[in-house]
This record gives structure tokens, C-alpha cells and sequence, in this order.
């Protein structure tokens, strides 16, 4: 009888496993589709910061420019 049950306890540890395996192959599913869904925006953002820069790049180096060009007429006055 002892050897019966460990067989019952056996067969039904196996079928535990299988149900746990079985759900983490469905969250790894899950998952996987979860990252490719991040992946996307992820790249989306990006395109879209590339965009912004693009465009802020002209006002960025006029900015830039104007510094210098204050710099430098600060710099005539403090030489004096």
C-alpha cells in the first residue's frame, strides 16, 4: 500500500509540474508579446526625439551663436 501511494503522490506531483510548466509557457508567451509591444514604442519614442532634435537643431545652434557673440562683447569689457 505504501508503494501505491507514493505511485498516487508521484503521478500527481508529475501533473502539478505539467500545470506549472504549462503556465509559465503561457506568462513566457505573454511576456514575449508584452516586450515586442515596448520594443515598438520604445522605437516610436525614439523616432520621435529624432524628429524634435531635427527641428530644435536650427534654434539650438542660433542659441549657441548668440552666446558666442555675448561672450565675446562681454569680453571686451572685461578686459578693460
Amino acid at each position: 500500500m505504501k508503494l501505491f501511494s507514493q505511485l498516487k503522490s508521484l503521478i500527481a506531483d508529475f501533473k502539478e509540474i505539467s500545470a506549472l510548466l504549462k503556465q509559465l509557457q503561457q506568462q513566457q508567451a505573454i511576456l514575449t508579446e508584452q516586450l515586442k509591444h515596448v520594443q515598438t514604442i520604445g522605437e516610436e519614442i525614439q523616432t520621435d526625439i529624432d524628429k524634435m532634435n531635427f527641428k530644435n537643431q536650427p534654434h539650438l545652434d542660433r542659441i549657441a551663436k548668440s552666446q558666442q557673440n555675448i561672450d565675446h562683447e562681454l569680453s571686451k569689457y572685461k578686459a578693460r
